[in-house]
């Protein structure tokens, strides 16, 4: 069995759920491919649909008169698209880039449609991660955590909570480059309003406070959610069963319930994972994957008062290197920036555990 293969096909239904990746020409309000959204500072020509969801379509649109293309999510009027607006109204006097999040460039009324014009990105990590089977190197993982903690560290200092961080809702922003942004604010929350009885976050990533309703909630729900994306993608596999909210809780506490220390680490067949880095990238510090799954544990703590913060997180061994030799830290820097950042070889063939009830 191929590294992912026990995670990306159940991806494809848990992430698929919101946003079919895949549309088709007409919207439920009447827009279709080569019609015209009229915006402030421009009309914009729709090229392709590229997703569909519940409130609404993401379409692929090139201004007219020049040469540009934008993502433009298509919504109806009504409370979700205001809503979305006004957030990310907020968001925009923030710097999108050096926080990575996703840029708005205008948004518009027209006809019966909320309209929210978007930067073009790549692709999302749910496709890549469906395409590419093969374990991305730590390296890269770490570059993913570090621009995801600093879009976490900004929207909090905003007061908001994203409760829908998940592999679709973050897209590399450009080709062959590590560097991610958080995109789809549609479900976002101002932290006072986490204080209500509100049920977030697609299940697997959902958190256990979430699933137990132990209200009131706060921003640390993000960080839960994001813990288990940098468990998917370094594992292969969901850190939880999903198919129920009992599986996961039930799984979350014979877990942590256990007393020895490193039980996490040996439940996700962490052994055999690290070989299959081993086997994939050659070089092999088994300290770094140490730190990785130390400050994992820190994001997937159940109690959410202890659970790591974006800001503590940024200062992490894992994230400053810290723990490593000069050498070392230079070699794994110029992985990084090598712009053919992802290795695409021959899958592993290592089994990976899944975790024991």
């Amino acid at each position: 069995m191929a590294f992912g293969d026990i995670l990306w096909p159940a991806v494809a239904v848990a992430d698929g759920a919101n946003m079919s990746r895949i549309g088709n020409n007409n919207t439920p309000f009447g827009v279709k491919e080569d019609n015209c959204l009229e915006g402030n500072q421009g009309i914009y020509k729709i090229y392709e649909f590229l997703g569909e969801g519940t409130y609404g379509k993401v379409a692929k649109c090139r201004k007219l008169w020049s040469q540009k293309f934008y993502a433009i999510k298509i919504m109806k009027s009504d409370r979700a698209g205001l809503r979305e607006m006004e957030t990310m109204t907020l968001i925009k006097h923030l710097d999108p880039d050096q926080n990575h999040l996703v840029r708005m460039h205008e948004c518009f009324s027209f006809k019966n449609m909320t309209c929210i014009v978007y930067e073009i990105l790549a692709e999302s990590l749910h496709n890549y991660l469906c395409k590419h089977p093969n374990p991305i190197h730590l390296c890269h993982i770490r570059v993913i955590a570090q621009n995801l903690l600093k879009a976490l560290r900004a929207i909090g200092d905003l007061g908001l909570a994203h409760c829908d961080i998940k592999l679709d809702n973050i897209m590399f922003r450009e080709p062959n480059c590590a560097n991610v942004k958080l995109i789809d604010f549609g479900l976002a929350l101002k932290t006072e309003e986490l204080a209500t009885m509100v049920k977030i976050q697609v299940t697997p990533f959902r958190a256990p406070e979430v699933i137990l309703g132990l209200y009131p909630l706060d921003k640390s729900v993000d960080m839960w959610a994001l813990g288990v994306v940098l468990a998917c993608i370094y594992y292969g596999q969901y850190p939880f069963p999903y198919h129920t909210e009992y599986d996961t809780i039930r799984a979350m506490v014979q877990i942590f319930g256990l007393p020895e220390p490193k039980v996490l680490c040996m439940a996700i067949g962490f052994d055999e994972v690290i070989e299959v880095h081993h086997r994939m990238f050659g070089q092999h510090d088994v300290d770094d994957h140490i730190v990785f799954t130390d400050l994992l544990k820190r994001m997937l703590e159940v109690n959410p008062q202890k659970r790591i913060t974006p800001s503590q997180a940024l200062t992490h061994d894992f994230i400053t290197m810290n723990h490593l030799s000069g050498e070392i830290k230079k070699k794994k820097k110029k992985i990084v920036e090598n712009k053919k950042i992802f290795q695409h070889g021959t899958p592993s063939t290592c089994h990976l555990k899944t975790v024991s009830i």
